[in-house]
């Protein structure tokens, strides 16, 4: 893929014969184009909930996360043409049931739907300028000069939208409608995934230069390498956003090395472990009044509903514990180093972990265990973040034995939590249904935990005064 996609920034890319039907998507990340229906549902029948709707980070140049691609996974997709527009309504309903107004006050959303389904009333009770809709292409659909009136009313209302250009073969889009239709877009999408000797020629070349104000999002970004040539190569300049896997294969130091400031964040880690005394432990945050403030800032802030303000580690320590006070240090090793958003982007997805399985542990009412729990998320990301493997990154902080289990072996008592959020951020309804089922949750519960961890996250990095450029998409 990665060849390819480099012949075709630098032009060499030649026309060759391909299958038209997509590759099954990696199992790191999902093939989000589609929504997809249990195979063994009739083409007739749809189901009377969507379960569970995932919501994977999309990211900017500079990696930190300003958007939500939503989506739905449920199997092989098997919806008649007739029954397209009541899927997408059923879709925005769980949407809205979900609340996810709530995401949108500190993110931006894309999400999918079919181009015939641009009749549906729902989509007018979106909040224009927050969500960006992507329009699939349906088998069998032929794009009119009716649908382009319907995108002329929909975008006099504020609401913008992206498309697939690959998706629209001359079957759907006839070649005299392609300027029409494509002009409307506020963003076109390259799929990582698809097919790259049919997709790159024409979207790498030709598609830019008559579009060049319509900004592209990367979609299906694998690894560091892909992320890389988007960065970099020839074209660079045409890609705004980055959706995939890549945050969690990238390291964001290079040859294993930690900075100055992780280290003297996990010697402080590794002392409030040992029981030292308090001054022993202020005694290392004056070598570094930076990783103080960022402490204090945070500790202070609003979410944690101090009735004073602290000022020192002592006071910090009496009012929070140790065990707390050990639990958001993990968040300076994700802040220490300036500029990086890889960092912060990690940092999101483990503060998002670590949220989500407290409230699992809590459900239970047992306080200890979401304190485990939420080190557990927490620190499953170390390794990506420190570039040093399990369990040799985890040896010096001496964490609980329930918490070493699920990261390193992932196994134990917190096995099924640390699987149940790893089954969330993917959108594998099979795997979410099976964790749900063996802690004895509900599927709505679950949904409704995730959520709030995603938003609670975003609400903890804001009070952090970690600040994504979301008016920028």
């Amino acid at each position: 893929m990665l060849k390819s996609l480099i012949d075709g920034l630098t032009g060499r890319l030649k026309k060759t014969t391909v299958e038209e039907t997509r590759p099954p998507a990696s199992p790191d990340m999902p093939d989000t184009t589609m929504l997809e229906l249990p195979p063994e549902l009739p083409a007739e029948e749809l189901p009377a909930t969507l379960g569970f709707v995932s919501h994977q980070p999309v990211m900017d140049k500079q990696r930190r996360v300003v958007a939500y691609d939503f989506f739905v996974r449920q199997g092989k997709r098997n919806i008649e043409a007739g029954k397209q527009q009541e899927f997408d309504r059923l879709l925005l309903s769980t949407l809205h049931n979900m609340d996810i107004f709530r995401l949108l006050a500190y993110r931006r959303a894309f999400v999918h739907i079919a181009m015939t389904s641009l009749d549906e009333p729902l989509l007018r009770s979106m909040p224009a300028g927050s969500v960006i809709f992507v329009l699939e292409a349906v088998p069998g659909m032929e794009v009119s000069e009716f649908m382009l009136g319907q995108l002329d009313d929909l975008q006099k209302l504020g609401l913008r939208f992206a498309l697939e250009p690959a998706a629209y073969d001359q079957t759907i889009l006839a070649p005299g409608l392609q300027a029409d239709l494509f002009g409307r877009m506020d963003y076109m999408v390259l799929d990582f995934a698809g097919p790259s000797t049919r997709v790159l020629a024409p979207i790498l070349d030709q598609l830019p230069k008559r579009y060049p104000a319509v900004r592209w999002i990367a979609r299906n970004v694998g690894t560091a390498e892909d992320l890389d040539v988007c960065l970099r190569a020839p074209g660079h300049n045409r890609f705004a956003l980055f959706h995939g896997p890549f945050v969690s294969t990238a390291h964001s130091l290079e040859g294993g090395k930690v900075d100055n400031s992780q280290t003297r964040v996990l010697q402080i880690m590794r002392l409030l472990r040992a029981n030292a005394e308090a001054k022993e432990v202020e005694a290392q945050f004056k070598l570094d009044s930076v990783l103080l403030f960022k402490l204090l800032r945070f500790i202070n802030s609003p979410i944690h509903g101090l009735a004073r303000k602290v000022q020192t580690i002592e006071e910090t320590l009496l009012l929070l514990g140790r065990e707390t006070m050990f639990k958001w240090l993990s968040m300076l090793l994700f802040t220490s180093r300036k500029d990086d958003g890889n960092a912060i982007a990690l940092l999101e997805k483990s503060l998002i972990r670590a949220r989500f399985l407290e409230k699992l542990g809590s459900y239970r009412g047992n306080k200890l265990e979401a304190e485990h729990l939420f080190l557990t998320g927490m620190f499953s990301l170390l390794d990506v973040l420190l570039n040093i493997p399990f369990p040799d990154v985890l040896d010096p902080l001496e964490l609980p034995l329930t918490v070493r289990e699920a990261v390193i072996e992932q196994k134990g008592i917190f096995a099924p939590h640390l699987a149940l959020a790893l089954a969330c951020e993917h959108g594998d309804n099979v795997q979410i249904e099976a964790q749900a089922k063996v802690l004895n949750l509900d599927i709505d519960l679950v949904n409704q935990y995730y959520l709030d961890s995603v938003v609670w996250a975003q609400v903890v990095l804001r009070d952090s005064e970690v600040h994504n450029n979301v008016e920028a998409v």
